[in-house]
């Protein structure tokens, strides 16, 4: 009874320690991502750089959204994440443990899709992606991990419902038509 209880006590205490570790550490914070916008030498589209960024915007986030309500590519419930073995708990445990959906749609802790961003953008196209940055302590990146999970099922991509919003918001925008003289 006595090794026991001074071996709870070891643990109480380390776990005090790993916490009060922690708690002299200084915040990580990273720098707020701003979009790269370049202008094109040849211009043959008739948007500007900062439409063609909304646009992508508009793409980004219905990416996200279909991602966060775990659907793939083809707007269809992904696939369900794989139960535990013989007994015992698997990651859909881990997330229900943790309040989250136990669905697969990459909110663990939401990183990778918290880099989903539109990284460049021209008056004729624009380019959306993960930015290439790991949470301090880990050693993925949020680009490696979004090409792992679609390897698992095709969730980043555009879908049907993803093009249909961006056609909505192009044809939002005014198209003014040139005649020639």
């Amino acid at each position: 009874m006595g090794a026991a209880s001074g071996l709870r006590d070891c643990s109480y205490i380390a776990a005090m320690l790993l916490r009060l570790a922690c708690l002299a550490l200084p915040k990580v914070t990273l720098p707020r991502f701003q979009t790269v916008i370049k202008h094109a030498r040849f211009v043959y589209s008739p948007y500007t750089a900062t439409e063609m960024q909304g646009f992508a915007q508009v793409l980004t986030d219905a990416i996200r959204a279909r991602i966060q309500h775990g659907q793939n590519i083809y707007d269809q419930a992904a696939a369900p994440l794989k139960p535990g073995l013989s007994g015992r708990r698997g990651y859909p445990d881990y997330k229900a443990a943790r309040g989250l959906q136990p669905i697969r749609d990459w909110t663990w802790s939401s990183h990778t899709l918290r880099c989903l961003k539109v990284l460049t953008a021209n008056e004729n196209r624009a380019a959306i992606g993960f930015l290439d940055e790991a949470l301090p302590g880990r050693r993925l990146t949020a680009s490696q991990i979004a090409a792992f999970n679609n390897r698992r099922e095709a969730q980043w991509g555009v879908s049907p419902r993803d093009r249909q919003a961006v056609l909505v918001a192009f044809q939002a925008r005014p198209f003014v038509m040139l005649k020639a003289a």
